[in-house]
């Protein structure tokens, strides 16, 4: 892929990027069998694991040697490497550790050079390696003979992504733009971002702290929609810092509110609500309408989840108040969406669906995927509480499709549980513990503790239908420690009902073997 120029990279190139990954994978079929040298240029160590682990994941018989110790023959060390002969390519990665850039001499480099003949006797399948940009450099200059034989040369986020022609890119901080990008087109978004912010220093330099900001706010957020929320809390901690020391009272107000929705996430309620109230009270003293709207919904959905329902129905609609005021439709779906899940609690179920249609009918018009598919996973429930159950599947897998499309692991994690409870309803448990099981292993790997006592609870209903207390109480007893755990009391009494009903059940049991017993003598 070619420098383009002057232009700043945008969203719309982003898809730039995915054709050069199709473009790699097109290169490493039509080369099968047959070797051939080509570079991969990616500046970020995490977008290139990504990516890898991505192809290999497409294509197992793909080779990868990690040069992790100084070595001077590249060739030997992966000859070595190489066990079988039957692989679909062979990337290198790592070589940039052998190269200090303040070296004027490669004696690594003129050893590779050294042996390109070598390269083609000993591998009949594309060898690629995998360089930041200055390594490539060098590996043109001080390997040229080998350079030469270069066949194909995929760069993976361009030397344009630098601070400066950051400043130009009128995408920057468009929330709902990256709420649309698929799951490669979010990585490659990160690792472009975080070009800028280290191209930008730290701290940042005083002309780029505004756009510095901007660029951590949407890093956190896709971040959070991928399920890595500890890189999410880093950001949103910068960005707050930066804001408390620069005196900007909006953007340190954003920041505590972003924080309050990682702690949500995580389960940490009383943090959560501690962010959102410190975000509000900032907001109130500026009058800073849009974003009193944001907490107000965000603090709904805390109250929602300790099962303090009133509390979060007054904080939703004085949000849609707002919302409506401004005339900010995305503001105005999430709301009525976050209302429809309240009346789902309630059992409220058709003034759920009416408010869940209108989200669905905003998030269309605004072509906002991740809460089309928000929307159809509680539309998925309502149905399913109505006993709609094949209207529920259906709506549950529209949601799945989405989210498996987007990359957000969280809503992935809630629609396998949700389709989990459908089919436990039908009878078919094999499939729906297979369910539940796929949403904890997702949940464990986030660190959600509401859903993974979520799936706890749905596990020991399961083991509770075939007959099996024993388990059933062992996951039970889980799921209560961890709501105790997140301060969600309601849920607590919920779970702890199901345990006393399972020992009552045991009692009943032993009563009865004893009076049949008695009976026998």
């Amino acid at each position: 892929m070619n420098a383009r120029g002057d232009t700043p990279i945008t969203r719309e190139e982003l898809g730039q990027q995915s054709a050069e990954l199709a473009a790699l994978r097109r290169m490493l079929a039509a080369s099968e069998g047959t070797f051939s040298f080509s570079i991969a240029v990616c500046n970020r160590p995490s977008l290139r694991d990504y990516l890898v682990s991505k192809l290999r994941e497409e294509c197992p018989s793909i080779a990868v040697v990690e040069i992790d110790k100084e070595v001077t023959d590249i060739l030997d060390l992966v000859s070595r490497s190489i066990t079988g002969m039957n692989n679909a390519g062979i990337f290198i990665i790592g070589i940039e550790k052998l190269l200090p850039s303040d070296q004027k001499e490669h004696k690594v480099l003129q050893v590779l050079n050294a042996t390109r003949e070598s390269w083609r006797s000993h591998f009949s399948c594309p060898v690629v390696f995998w360089l930041p940009e200055y390594a490539a450099t060098l590996l043109s200059v001080h390997a040229h003979d080998l350079w030469s034989w270069l066949s194909h040369s995929f760069e993976f986020i361009s030397e344009q992504a630098t601070a400066s022609l950051g400043t130009l890119d009128t995408y920057a901080g468009d929330i709902m733009s990256a709420g649309r990008l698929d799951a490669d087109q979010k990585r490659f978004r990160i690792a472009e971002l975080e070009q800028r912010i280290d191209d930008a220093g730290a701290p940042p330099k005083p002309q780029l702290a505004q756009h510095v900001l901007i660029w951590l706010n949407e890093l956190a957020y896709i971040y959070k929609t991928i399920g890595e929320l500890d890189k999410a809390e880093e950001m949103h901690k910068k960005s707050l810092e930066i804001g408390e020391k620069l005196g900007l009272l909006k953007s340190t107000a954003a920041s505590y509110g972003n924080l309050g929705l990682i702690y949500e996430t995580r389960g940490q309620l009383d943090k959560a609500e501690e962010m959102h109230k410190k975000s509000l009270e900032i907001a109130e003293k500026l009058g800073l309408q849009e974003v009193m709207a944001s907490e107000y919904g965000n603090l709904g959905i805390t109250y929602r989840d300790r099962g303090q329902l009133d509390k979060a129905e007054e904080m939703h609609n004085k949000s849609l108040e707002i919302n409506k005021k401004l005339g900010r439709l995305e503001g105005m779906a999430k709301q009525y969406g976050n209302l429809g899940v309240v009346y789902q609690d309630r059992h409220e179920l058709d003034k759920a669906e009416e408010m869940l249609k209108k989200t669905l009918e905003i998030a269309e018009k605004l072509g906002l995927q991740e809460v089309i598919a928000c929307v159809y996973g509680n539309l998925g429930i309502t149905y399913r509480d109505r006993g709609q159950l094949d209207k529920a599947e259906e709506m549950l897998n529209k949601s799945l499709e989405i989210e498996k499309k987007l990359g957000r692991l969280e809503g992935i994690a809630d629609d396998y549980g949700n389709l989990g409870v459908i089919y436990q309803m039908r009878g078919e448990l094999d499939k729906a513990e297979e369910m539940f099981r796929e949403g904890l292993k997702i949940d464990e790997k986030l660190g959600i503790l509401e859903g993974i006592a979520s799936q706890y609870g749905d596990l020991g209903a399961i083991y509770k239908e075939r007959g099996d207390k024993k388990k059933a109480g062992e996951f039970w007893e889980k799921a209560r420690d961890l709501y105790k755990r997140i301060g969600m009391p309601h849920m607590v009494k919920k779970v702890q009902g199901w345990i006393e009903g399972l020992e009552e059940t045991r009692k009943s049991e032993d009563r009865s073997q004893k009076s049949e017993g008695e009976s026998e003598e």
